[in-house]
């Protein structure tokens, strides 16, 4: 029962975080970028770094990471990884020295490790479950637009805690729901408090919070098919007591 619990939570994240600009559905379908198997199934489309290029104007990964301490040797967990899109830029940042653990990976991003443009990367480890995570080892981990998935988010805090160093830290992006409090799976967006608050209840220290990826023009009234990426979106950073973290400021101030 757990392992189809979690194979519906991938497929739910995964939808969470199609954003039409090199997911899954549209990446180009060339000898690159398609993998089939031998009963002449449709072609599982790969995807691919070129596909993804257009969606970093709006997610501003080297800005997160940057944001996060994400440095060159580190050992980061990239929690419900999906097609790949955090895996790989992970796995150029913290080099050959560090590595990437990839949870909730989609058929795409398995095969993208294994005949794509991961194929070489040998700092990335896919993981079929949070148990699979190391014990104390990691420096991050990164929750893109999934942490809403969780009804009840106490397994997924309680192996993060497990997993990652004193001191460690976990960059948490959501949708914002428009209001401090609150958990709406028809939009899936959440309230900035409610997540505060769920890692306080579990032992994490919460660091601050960044609105580099603050839209005003977001209503926050629907889930925003294909543009979730563009959407109005929290990114909370939080700490395993410990080590001293970071020395980067509790909260990056909004450009205007």
């Amino acid at each position: 029962m757990r392992l189809l619990a979690t194979l519906l939570v991938v497929l739910v994240a995964a939808a969470c975080q199609n954003d039409g600009d090199g997911s899954l559905e549209e990446a180009p379908p060339d000898t690159v970028s398609t993998a089939s198997d031998s009963a002449g199934e449709e072609p599982l489309v790969v995807p691919t770094r070129s596909a993804e290029l257009e969606r970093d104007a709006g997610s501003k990964p080297q800005e997160v990471m940057d944001w996060l301490g994400i440095d060159g040797g580190d050992q980061v967990a990239d929690i419900f990884a999906g097609g790949g899109y955090y895996t790989y830029l992970l796995s150029e940042r913290v080099g050959p020295d560090g590595r990437v653990w990839a949870q909730g990976y989609s058929p795409g991003l398995a095969a993208r490790a294994e005949q794509g443009d991961l194929a070489g990367a040998t700092n990335v480890v896919l993981v079929d479950s949070l148990s699979s995570l190391p014990d104390g080892e990691l420096d991050a981990a990164i929750i893109i637009r999934g942490f809403h998935l969780f009804p009840d988010p106490a397994e997924l805090l309680d192996e993060l805690g497990r997993a990652l160093k004193p001191g460690g830290v976990v960059g948490v992006e959501e949708v914002r729901l428009g209001q401090e409090y609150g958990h709406d799976m028809e939009t899936h967006r959440m309230g900035e408090k409610t997540v505060i608050e769920e890692f306080q209840k579990h032992g994490f220290e919460y660091v601050g919070s960044s609105d580099i990826l603050y839209n005003p023009d977001d209503p926050h009234t629907d889930f925003m098919e294909g543009q979730r990426h563009l959407a109005d979106r929290m990114l909370l950073k939080f700490a395993k007591p410990g080590e001293p973290t970071t020395s980067t400021p509790p909260t990056a101030q909004r450009s205007r």
